[in-house]
């Protein structure tokens, strides 16, 4: 999934799916634009960038998590950091197992 669809999903869940004008109010970005750009129509980085902005901010994320990432490798221990490299990792193997596409395999029969 590229980068463009993973912020408009996040973006769409956490406004419960909004109206294009809504989208539009919300973001300062045209209508016609955020219906082209929910139809595929390329991003420019400051539209990804606004998307992004509001996303973060209905996460409650003040901090950016590369910015924490990097204070906590600077001042913490490093089994502290091997802790929390650990939890993110089963958090992840956690999503992958939830979001798998399961491709059914095809049974070969001898003629």
């Amino acid at each position: 999934m590229n980068l463009q669809k993973t912020i408009l999903d996040q973006y769409m869940l956490l406004n419960q799916y909004p109206t294009l004008k809504k989208i539009s109010v919300d973001t300062g970005i045209q209508q016609t634009r955020v219906f082209r750009l929910l139809n595929g129509s390329l991003m420019k980085l400051a539209e990804y960038e606004i998307f992004l902005l509001k996303v973060k901010n209905m996460m409650g994320m003040n901090q950016g998590l590369e910015e924490l990432a990097q204070d906590c490798f600077n001042k913490l221990s490093p089994q502290s950091i091997s802790e929390i490299e650990h939890f993110m990792q089963r958090k992840m193997a956690i999503w992958n197992i939830k979001n798998e596409v399961k491709i059914p395999t095809q049974v070969h029969t001898a003629i």
